[in-house]
């Protein structure tokens, strides 16, 4: 039985593909050479041969018009302005444009061969040479033509060259207006060079490798050339500013690490070994460290708020640490003011908030970050990714088990833990997993597991290992069900792609995931084998207090039972990552933050109990002191009054 949802999803997306040009005219067509490359023509004959174009090919399709793809591969939005190239800038203000992620190279050869397809590849420096060869060709377009305007290397007939950043892109067919989209990728103004590559397909009526791929849709929006090319230009400067900032970040971000969790091992002994005035001083220090490093993920989303409209690395770093300390700022008045504690509820707060209105906007602050995928890398397109996820997962189960353990037997914790909870987690999972919003199928998968076992944890449900499989069991139910209803409307997300990859054999996908999580764990230790056995050995070392429970941990737990359910589920989360995921051991790292985090918290408030019982047992000895001298003296004034 045909799959109607596909048919009629491909058929309207084709139409709207389809759509007739408004515009008229002809180019001259440029050949391959012998060695398949561009017949390049002098700068000066350029923009006299565009004057005269010659006249069309015979039409071998009725209605279809000519295609002209123009590679600049030294034009980019900032050579765009009204002053030296008016008509590119009427074409942005009144075409389709995008930033072009090299993805894959487009066969321009094969193209040609096409009578209809004209390519020239301008290498001029000059944006006003190109200007006035683009404008010999829109000035004498046919109704059913199109122009393609581009810099990415991926549409030149030879790899000669190469772009730090996207590729430019302004495509007039006389049906799209705006940022241009796509459904494999889901960014306005953002789409792949195979994208680009269907549409020209498209538009020479040409059978499709892969029709579902036919992903070229515009984004209409009423502002003009000039907000339009700045916003395509600050996309592609901060694309390429993290890309080459990002070993900078993980450099600080691994040694602030290390001293925060050396600082840390001096105070995860409940037994104090510590004299108390050094502790006073530890105890804060340590804190705010941490305050710090739950700032930092944080930090690299919410820069994208303030960064300027141009950048480069070393002003987006810049930006990045003003957030961080921001945010740092903030939660520290928050606790000078208010409790230690509040200030740790808040930044988990803002994290899970952040993250989620995110993905409802689009991803804005995701679709390119120290902590996201690079879609210049071509790594991830859409959504939250795998990392994002697991952070705001983590903070969401962490602030409920931190509100729970500080309100547990209130009234609004009791309303908390039966009904804010357990919506919320469907709320969380959902815009996380789901195919038109945010990550794949694993999150529904381990997302489903940690919410249900924190729950049940917080409802003293003893979880059992059956009661586990059978909780996994329902997250690959729910994730197959989720998988066939996204893939019935569209195959361009994470789900329907694995949908027709599982078609053609389910042992290759599991193998290539397999492959994939042992391929990223073995370099990250090949990129630090001293990170990878510390990771290891914190792990080991957090699961042997959780069920060891050395010393006053046996009391520790008890007494934090919200917190211990917490801290459970994100264990189990963090081992069924591993399994599922194709992320290494970078996404339990991240869980493993936040775990640890809320661990050191409780226990710096332990500690914190224990110094003030110490100050009130000297206290009192210093009163009771001074009462033995006062009656001593008291004793002896007598006595000399006698005498």
């Amino acid at each position: 039985m045909p799959d109607f949802p596909k048919i009629i999803t491909s058929l309207l997306i084709a139409l709207a593909l389809m759509a007739p040009a408004t515009l008229a005219g002809c180019a001259p067509r440029a050949s391959a050479d012998a060695d398949g490359g561009a017949a390049e023509a002098p700068a000066e004959d350029q923009a006299a041969a565009s004057a005269e174009a010659p006249e069309a090919a015979e039409n071998p399709y009725p209605g279809t018009g000519q295609v002209y793809l123009v590679v600049a591969p030294n034009l980019s939005w900032d050579d765009i302005n009204n002053e030296s190239t008016p008509v590119l800038q009427h074409l942005v203000g009144n075409g389709a444009v995008a930033n072009v992620i090299t993805e894959r190279k487009i066969d321009v050869i094969r193209l040609v061969d096409n009578p209809r397809m004209h390519y020239m590849r301008l290498n001029d420096t000059s944006a006003s040479v190109i200007e006035s060869y683009v404008s010999g060709i829109y000035a004498n377009l046919g109704e059913n033509d199109s122009l393609i305007v581009t810099s990415s290397p991926s549409l030149a007939k030879i790899d000669t060259y190469r772009l730090d950043g996207y590729g430019l892109l302004i495509m007039v067919d006389g049906g799209d207006n705006g940022l241009l989209s796509s459904l494999t990728v889901r960014r306005s103004g953002l789409i792949t060079s195979g994208n680009l590559g269907d549409a020209i397909d498209q538009l020479l009526l040409e059978k499709q490798r892969n029709p579902a791929n036919l992903s070229v849709s515009a984004f209409t929006g009423s502002y003009g050339a000039i907000q339009r090319a700045d916003t395509l230009s600050r996309n592609d400067s901060i694309a390429v500013s993290v890309k080459e900032s990002k070993d900078g970040f993980i450099s600080m971000f691994i040694a602030l690490l290390g001293i925060t969790l050396v600082l840390s091992m001096g105070l995860i002994s409940l037994d104090i070994h510590i004299r108390p005035r050094f502790l006073a001083y530890l105890l804060p220090i340590t804190r705010i460290l941490w305050i710090v490093m739950l700032s930092i993920p944080l930090a690299t989303f919410i820069m994208h708020l303030q960064l300027p409209s141009f950048t480069t690395a070393e002003i987006t770093f810049d930006f990045f640490l003003f957030v961080a300390m921001e945010i740092s700022f903030v939660c520290i008045i928050v606790a000078l003011v208010f409790r230690w504690t509040y200030s740790l509820l808040l930044i988990l707060a803002l994290t899970t908030f952040t993250l989620l209105v995110d993905q409802l906007l689009g991803g804005p602050m995701t679709v390119c970050g120290y902590l996201s995928y690079s879609p210049i890398e071509t790594t991830r397109y859409y959504g939250i990714g795998n990392e994002g996820a697991s952070l705001a997962f983590s903070a969401w189960i962490m602030l409920s088990g931190l509100v729970l353990n500080r309100f547990a037997n209130t009234g609004p914790g009791r309303h908390f833990k039966r009904w804010v909870f357990p919506v919320g987690c469907v709320v969380v999972v959902t815009i996380l997993a789901a195919p038109w919003w945010g990550c794949n199928f694993g999150t529904l998968i381990w997302g489903t597991v940690g919410s249900i076992v924190a729950w049940s944890l917080f409802n003293n449900v003893r979880v059992t290992w059956k009661r586990m499989g059978a909780f996994v069991l329902v997250a690959f139910a729910l994730t197959i069900g989720v998988l066939f209803l996204d893939s019935a409307f569209s195959d361009e997300s994470h789900l329907g792609v694995t949908t027709d990859a599982l078609t053609g054999g389910w042992y290759l996908v599991a193998f290539r995931i397999i492959a994939d999580m042992l391929r990223l764990s073995w370099n990250t230790i090949l990129f630090s084998p001293v990170l990878a056995a510390i990771f290891v050995a914190i792990v080991a070392f957090m699961i042997y207090l959780r069920w060891k429970k050395p010393g006053q941990y046996r009391t520790f737990w008890d007494e934090n039972r919200p917190f211990t359910a917490a801290y459970t589920a994100l264990v189990a989360t963090a081992l069924l990552m591993l399994l599922i995921e194709d992320s290494g051991i970078l996404m339990p790292a991240l869980v493993l933050l936040y775990e640890t985090a809320g661990l050191l918290w409780l226990v710096c408030n332990r500690h914190s109990w224990h110094i003030r019982s110490f100050t009130r047992r000297r206290m009192n000895l210093d009163f009771e002191q001074m009462d033995h001298r006062t009656h001593d003296e008291i004793d002896k004034n007598q006595m000399s009054l006698r005498f």
